[in-house]
C-alpha cells in the first residue's frame, strides 16, 4: 500500500468512527476530528485530510449530510434485495418494487433514495412514472427495458408476431379487444424504438415487427 493509499485508509477509518457517533457532519468538524487523531502521523496534515475527505465525497464513499457510508448501504438486507431486484429487472417502477418487497411507499422511497445517492442505481422519469435502473447500465437502452417489460406492449408484440403480417391499428385493437387510441399510442412508441416498422398501402399505415431489432431487444432484456 502506497503512502497516499495508507493515508486514505487511515482517514476513512477515523471518518467511520466519527459517523458512528454523529448522525451528520460538516467539513470543518470532521477535518478537525481527524486531525486531532493523526497529529503524530508525519504523512497526514490538515490540508491532506481535507483533500482526502473531499475525494471520498466525490467518489460517494461518504455523502455530506448523512451518516451512511457506501459500504453501509448494501449491508442492509432490504436495500440489498432491492438492489438485486433492480439489477435483474431493470425498468421497474416504485409500485412494482413495493409490491415485490412488500414495503410501504415511505420505506421503499427511503431505501431507493439511499441506493441512488450512493450511485448503486439511477432513475428516470418515463411518462408519469419514475423508473429505476442499475447505475452503470447504458441509458440508451432504458426505453427498451421499460417497454419490453410492459404487459400491453408484450401483448401487442405477441399478437403481431403470431399474425406474421403487416397490420392496421384496427386489426390489432379488434384482435386484442383493446381501445384504438391505446394501441395507437404504443405502436407510435414501438415505431420510435424501431421495434415496429410502418408500411404504406395507399393512404393506410400498416405495422409489422422489425424482426432484427425485436430479437436484439429480447436478448437484451433477457440478459438484464
Amino acid at each position: 500500500m502506497s503512502i497516499s493509499e495508507n493515508a486514505e485508509h487511515v482517514v476513512l477509518g477515523i471518518v467511520r468512527e466519527y459517523l458512528s457517533k454523529k448522525p451528520y457532519f460538516s467539513m470543518g468538524d470532521i477535518v478537525e476530528f481527524v486531525n486531532n487523531r493523526v497529529r503524530k502521523n508525519p504523512d497526514i496534515n490538515k490540508n491532506k485530510i481535507e483533500l482526502i475527505i473531499k475525494s471520498l465525497i466525490k467518489k460517494r464513499v461518504i455523502i455530506a449530510g448523512t451518516k451512511l457510508m457506501k459500504n453501509d448501504i448494501i449491508e442492509n438486507p432490504t436495500r440489498n434485495e432491492i438492489l438485486n431486484y433492480i439489477r435483474k429487472n431493470p425498468g421497474k417502477n416504485i409500485n412494482e418494487i413495493m409490491s415485490h418487497q412488500k414495503l410501504g411507499s415511505n420505506l421503499a422511497l427511503w431505501h431507493l433514495s439511499c441506493l441512488e445517492k450512493f450511485q448503486f442505481i439511477r432513475s428516470k422519469k418515463m411518462g408519469n412514472r419514475r423508473i429505476f435502473f442499475k447505475f452503470d447500465s447504458n441509458p440508451k437502452f432504458d426505453e427498451i427495458h421499460y417497454y419490453m417489460r410492459n404487459k400491453v406492449v408484450q401483448t401487442i408484440l405477441k399478437f403481431m408476431k403470431n399474425e406474421n403480417r403487416a397490420l392496421k391499428i384496427t386489426d390489432i385493437a379488434d384482435g386484442l379487444k383493446k381501445n384504438h387510441n391505446t394501441i395507437k399510442k404504443y405502436l407510435e412508441t414501438l415505431t420510435n424504438l424501431n421495434l415496429v416498422e410502418i408500411e404504406k398501402e395507399k393512404s393506410r399505415k400498416l405495422y409489422k415487427i422489425n424482426q432484427e431489432r425485436f430479437l436484439k431487444a429480447v436478448k437484451l432484456v433477457r440478459s438484464g
